[in-house]
């Protein structure tokens, strides 16, 4: 009876198929990790190798290169490395990782509606509703991300803020092989420039973003259509330099409060009228338990006028924006969580506006240290400023950013990697205005596989 059933299964195979199945587990064995590493779980992010300066590389990163023999610099062949793959090629090209993360909120803009509108500051886009206070949805997020081929990986973010609509966040591809070190990434995206502008909403520590983001860089930070460049420079540390254009369309002035808005093309996108940054970003790591991230930044475009007379914001075509800034983060966290779960991280973004023409110079920053005191608790403190140098705004429509202060406190807690809770509040203050408090209790979850973001 075995025999007969033996042979018929032998009728039932195909020589082809099983041709195939056959050099298809020769190839996986030959990928197997090496004896004493541990291959990656099925679904979980890529295990990526540290570049010679100590920091990880990210999949959507180029890295240095082999290391020399001597241990202290990346050994750079004639001409530089080849871009390496993050990822095997092909890994999820049938399969991409697909998650949702959803945020929800309760809270308020102030002891009495219209207290937050008389500070004329702005909104960002993932901020929780100013006209549905209370409860909120204060974003879903659903993110898809895969290797293409072996040349290009793609990830797309599609987000829904405050039930206000579908957005694309971000929809792009990023080459991985390119010669050089150099890396291209086209679709629409977040700008590089500074450290938060590039952030989504789950990996803030705060409910709300910085005071400067909507005043600098738009509701929805710098983030448009365009292209982007890197290089990963051939030092003895991490250094990664950034050339990008963007086409900023008009803002909405339903949406703004009067002022100038920094970013927004002219009558026509050409290229006289886009919008353009540098970045360079260094990384250091002095030890085990510490981490350093420096960034410069500019970017220059052309400027929109949202009058408090009119309902259009109307383009300032003798004008163009320019921004320099710096953005400073620092990390202690100690490698062996047996003995402490203590960690803290600081941040401090400054940018400085100048319009030309004669235009006024103001600025705005922010800096911000988040304290892990216990396994599952964090509690973070951040000091907001806008408006300086210069002397306080006294008109609706000048052009100037006005004087405020932010001060806000938060306590996080984090049942796992995929959830967390926080208790939000924030008290606004400036010259001429009353004071406003804002507090939110804020709600998170993810779920499926989300690939991790560059550090």
């Amino acid at each position: 009876m075995t025999g007969a059933i033996f042979c018929l299964l032998l009728q039932q195979i195909d020589p082809a198929a099983l041709e195939k199945a056959m050099a298809a587990d020769a190839a996986a064995k030959g990928a197997s990790p090496p004896a004493g590493q541990v291959a990656p779980a099925v679904g979980a992010p890529p295990i990526v190798a540290p570049t010679a300066s100590g920091t990880p590389a990210s999949p959507a990163e180029p890295t240095a290169g082999p290391v020399s023999a001597e241990g202290n610099a990346p050994a750079v062949a004639a001409g530089w490395a080849v871009q390496e793959n993050a990822r095997a090629p092909g890994s999820s090209l049938l399969n991409p990782a697909l998650s949702f993360i959803l945020d929800t909120s309760f809270g308020y803009y102030g002891q009495h509606t219209g207290q937050f509108d008389s500070l004329g500051l702005r909104l960002a886009g993932d901020d929780p509703s100013e006209s549905r206070e209370g409860f909120g949805v204060q974003e879903v997020e659903v993110a898809a991300q895969a290797a293409i081929d072996p040349y290009l990986e793609g990830a797309v973010f599609l987000t829904v803020p405050n039930l206000n609509g579908l957005e694309v966040e971000e929809a792009y591809l990023v080459t991985t092989s390119l010669p050089f070190n150099l890396q291209i990434k086209a679709g629409t995206f977040r700008s590089q420039i500074g450290r938060n502008n590039t952030q989504h909403l789950h990996l803030q520590n705060f409910t709300r973003r910085p005071l400067m983001t909507a005043l600098l860089f738009g509701p929805d930070g710098l983030r448009g259509p365009g292209a982007q460049a890197s290089v990963l420079l051939p030092l003895p540390w991490f250094a990664t330099l950034y050339a990008e254009s963007f086409s900023i369309g008009q803002p909405d002035a339903d949406d703004l409060s009067p002022g100038v808005s920094t970013f927004g093309g002219g009558v026509r996108l050409g290229p006289s009228n886009l919008t353009y940054t540098a970045e360079l970003e260094q990384f250091w790591a002095p030890g085990e338990s510490h981490s350093i991230f420096l960034g410069l930044n500019f970017a220059t475009g052309r400027s929109f006028n949202c009058l408090a007379t009119t309902t259009t914001c109307l383009p300032v075509e003798t004008q163009r924006s320019f921004l320099y800034g710096g953005d400073l983060y620092y990390k202690w966290k100690p490698p062996n969580v047996s003995r402490t779960y203590l960690s803290l991280q600081w941040t401090t973004e400054f940018f400085v506006r100048v319009l030309a023409e004669g235009g006024p110079t103001t600025g705005a920053g922010y800096s911000d240290v988040v304290l892990q005191f216990a396994r599952r608790f964090y509690l973070g403190c951040r000091f907001d400023l806008v408006g300086a140098p210069g002397t306080p705004v006294a008109t609706s429509d000048d052009a100037r950013l006005p004087r405020r202060y932010g001060y806000a406190a938060s306590l996080t807690f984090a049942p796992s990697e995929f959830s967390r809770i926080r208790l939000y509040g924030q008290e606004l203050a400036g010259p001429g205005v009353p004071n406003t408090t804002v507090g939110f209790l804020q709600a998170e979850y993810s779920i499926g596989a989300h690939g991790a973001h560059p550090f």
